[in-house]
């Protein structure tokens, strides 16, 4: 699954001014799976009340060890949503600089297509710029439906405004 947060650009400061208190003495990123209960309360009642967040997720079902390749056709979908809905600018997480290397050729053969006209990818390590812990609460909180939890994605799920699963997802 990926997930892309959408913030008017406006607003891109003040977001990441809320969200950074959220981090505890010592840490370097929010990771949801990393976060008690109580925390995730908190996270993500702060994520609830940012108005002008809204979120895109892709996933697939497909159970395989080929991981980057079905990441890369979540990014796939993603860029196809992002660039019909206008936007241009994607910031993606920072990994291994092979990885982003493969992400950059990935969305440079999709425009040779003719696929995701417009977008331009950058990438920033994930302790740098809050703005980037917002999927990550975003996933966290809907994979937790499936583990009995719902009240979290009961608080996002009106931010969600595509939800492209395949079929058999989750």
């Amino acid at each position: 699954m990926v997930c892309a947060a959408i913030l008017d650009s406006d607003d891109l400061d003040k977001v990441r001014a809320e969200l950074r208190p959220l981090l505890l003495p010592g840490q370097i990123k929010l990771h949801w799976t990393d976060e008690r209960t109580s925390r995730r309360r908190k996270i993500v009642e702060t994520l609830s009340t940012i108005d002008s967040m809204q979120a895109v997720i892709t996933h697939r079902s497909e159970l395989s060890k080929k991981t980057e390749r079905y990441r890369r056709k979540c990014l796939e979908q993603m860029y196809f949503e992002l660039s019909s809905m206008g936007i241009c600018n994607v910031t993606l997480e920072g990994r291994q600089e092979a990885q982003n290397s493969k992400d950059i050729e990935h969305i440079v053969a999709l425009q040779g297509q003719g696929q995701g006209a417009g977008i331009r990818l950058r990438h920033v390590r994930g302790g740098d710029d809050p703005l980037l812990w917002i999927p990550d609460i975003v996933l966290g909180a809907l994979n937790s439906v499936y583990l009995g939890e719902e009240q979290y994605w009961d608080q996002l799920h009106d931010k969600a405004i595509l939800n492209r699963p395949t079929p058999e997802s989750l």
